[in-house]
């Protein structure tokens, strides 16, 4: 404040009166005084101190910046208020709170609340104090299309029945969600800034929200070549939010086939890509300001709009505005003759493809092939037809007919990236030429002439596999055209084991103690078809005495007694014998024991 020469006359009287006034009774005239001019004895005494020296004589306490307030309370208290910070810096703990949940967790709390806060300001832990305390370190480009941030940004404009509307803060806020959705095309605009020359690019679309499509679009229109700008060309590094649209499989696809190396920024280090925030700012300031008083009636006639501003800014060619850079040099600069100076580095200007070639990349991922004779054909987009990619240098981890993971390369002659996976290693990626020289009847120059020599092709990892296995059936220096020989021939693989004995296969089974288990006991089966069987058996003719008696005599020899036997067998099988009951009568007729039954006279 300034003083006046009035008040300060007032003030130094004022001084001396409490120079001269009794011990106790200085207060009273300062509070007099600060009642009369309306303002606090505190700053009264301020006054008094800062513009005429007063001094109360009062000593300095001899704890005077020393607490009473643990450390360690104080600790946990910032602590708390610094972790109940959010993402958009709003505080969500109070100081009073933290104190509580101090307190709650067995930590002294001993003085009011407004001490703890003066104390936390003095010791520079406050949570406002702890929000600002990182550093942002100085970031600079190496020159023109080195390194371009695009954003995409919620525009406030939209169009309803051919008409531009403008979403007014007082219709379309958190509590008015309805009104969104009543606009289901917005108007989304993306900005691209170039972080060397500051220049800024910015282009409109009407959709429903972010989109791979818009962005597509963009990144066409704004690498491109315009009428209206003086920029063009593609980015070294590009940076970006983690959206959606952003980190999309076909844009990231798109990128690394331009050679692009896209970044997004560590979540709440928005600060990163910085310039294209202010460019947003700008563009909405000092362009879409003037809409409200020249509407225009579409998203087309929005873009021709925006590009002739996009002209004059860049080119700082605005009457009373000055669009000029001002940097840590303080020389103003414009961005148009920044940019120029991309002539010191011709190679940092790349043209972008074209959009039938890009749009390939947009929708295709990573695509595989299988290896023939350590070659892969792939149809190149730049090339426009079916090539071949020779593998044969990195033959010892191929083999016919693996599977390999192939992207094309743009602005790169139709080069391929090939990545070959690799048993207990991580993947090896190279990069491959076509071939592109064939004799006049499109055959590689590459290949061998028949008759003019031999040269044998470059041994797979397959082949050094089957190789090993061969020697290890076989013995050392086995190949495979040997090999087939030998089998051939029925040499026996493995012959020697076993000092030479061979390789047991089977003989070593059957000699292993099994387990002995309970079983039920079987059922007989009895389907249908196999009652019907039984039910349709026929029993055999049955032999007659004589006939079994032949069989009996040849299978007892001496044994056979005629006579006792024979009447036996009429009087134990009157009816004649079945075929199947030979064998029993025979085992029963030379047992110890088989005695002919004895004739009975008829009724005794």
């Amino acid at each position: 404040m300034q003083m006046s020469p009035a008040l300060t006359e007032e003030l130094f009287s004022l001084r001396n009166r409490l120079s001269a006034a009794p011990h106790g009774e200085g207060y009273e005239l300062v509070r007099q005084f600060a009642d009369f001019i309306g303002r606090s004895p505190q700053t009264i005494y301020v006054w008094l101190r800062k513009h005429t020296g007063y001094d109360t004589g009062r000593k300095r306490r001899s704890d005077t910046g020393r607490s009473r307030m643990p450390s360690e309370s104080l600790d946990f208290i910032a602590s708390a208020q610094r972790e109940a910070v959010r993402g958009n810096g709003k505080r969500t703990m109070p100081l009073a709170v933290a104190m509580n949940v101090a307190e709650a967790n067995g930590m002294a709390v001993n003085v009011g609340k407004s001490r703890v806060g003066a104390i936390l300001r003095k010791r520079r832990m406050d949570a406002k104090t702890m929000q600002a305390a990182r550093n942002h370190g100085a970031l600079r480009s190496l020159h023109p299309n080195h390194v371009h941030q695009i954003d995409p940004s919620l525009c406030v404009l939209y169009y309803m029945n051919g008409q531009q509307r403008v979403m007014r803060d007082e219709d379309f806020y958190k509590n008015k969600p309805s009104n969104f959705g009543r606009v289901k095309l917005k108007v989304w605009r993306y900005v691209r800034y170039d972080h060397a020359s500051g220049n800024i690019d910015v282009r409109y679309y009407e959709a429903e929200g972010e989109s791979q499509a818009s962005l597509f679009d963009f990144l066409l229109y704004t690498w491109g070549e315009q009428p209206e700008r003086v920029s063009y060309g593609m980015s070294d590094i590009l940076l970006w939010d983690k959206g959606s649209a952003n980190t999309s499989l076909g844009i990231c696809n798109l990128l690394d086939a331009l050679g692009v190396d896209h970044r997004t920024h560590a979540p709440g280090h928005a600060w990163a890509k910085g310039g294209v925030e202010v460019a947003n700012n700008i563009v909405e300031t000092h362009f879409e300001s003037r809409l409200r008083f020249e509407p225009v009636d579409s998203v087309e006639a929005l873009n021709a709009a925006a590009a002739t501003w996009v002209r004059d800014w860049n080119a700082n060619a605005i009457v009373h505005v000055d669009s000029r850079l001002r940097r840590a040099s303080g020389e103003p600069m414009v961005r148009d003759d920044l940019w120029q100076l991309i002539m010191r580095t011709p190679e940092a200007l790349r043209r972008i493809p074209e959009r039938k070639v890009c749009k390939y990349f947009l929708h295709g991922a990573a695509q595989t092939r299988q290896v023939r004779d350590l070659k892969v054909s792939f149809a190149h987009p730049e090339i426009g037809r079916s090539a071949s990619y020779d593998l044969s240098p990195w033959a010892e981890f191929l083999g016919n007919k693996m599977q390999v993971t192939v992207t094309p390369l743009l602005l790169r002659e139709g080069m391929l990236r090939v990545e070959i996976d690799r048993f207990g290693s991580d993947p090896l990626v190279v990069e491959v030429e076509p071939e592109r020289d064939f004799d006049d009847f499109g055959r590689s120059l590459t290949a061998q002439v028949i008759g003019e020599g031999y040269s044998r092709a470059s041994m797979t990892g397959d082949e050094r596999t089957e190789k090993h296995l061969l020697e290890a059936a076989y013995g050392e220096g086995v190949t495979a055209d040997k090999a087939d020989k030998l089998r051939a021939k029925q040499v026996r693989p493995f012959a020697q084991l076993n000092n030479g004995r061979g390789a047991v296969a089977h003989s070593h089974l059957g000699k292993t103690e099994l387990p002995q288990r309970l079983l039920p006991a079987g059922m007989e089966a009895d389907t249908p078809a196999l009652v019907a069987a039984r039910a349709a058996q026929v029993e055999l003719r049955p032999l007659s005495h004589v006939e079994a008696a032949k069989e009996l005599k040849a299978m007892l020899g001496d044994g056979w007694r005629p006579a006792d036997h024979f009447r036996w067998l009429q009087q134990r099988y009157p009816d004649g014998v079945q075929p199947d009951q030979v064998d029993a009568i025979s085992a029963e007729l030379r047992g110890k024991h088989a005695m002919p039954l004895q004739l009975l006279s008829g009724g005794k």
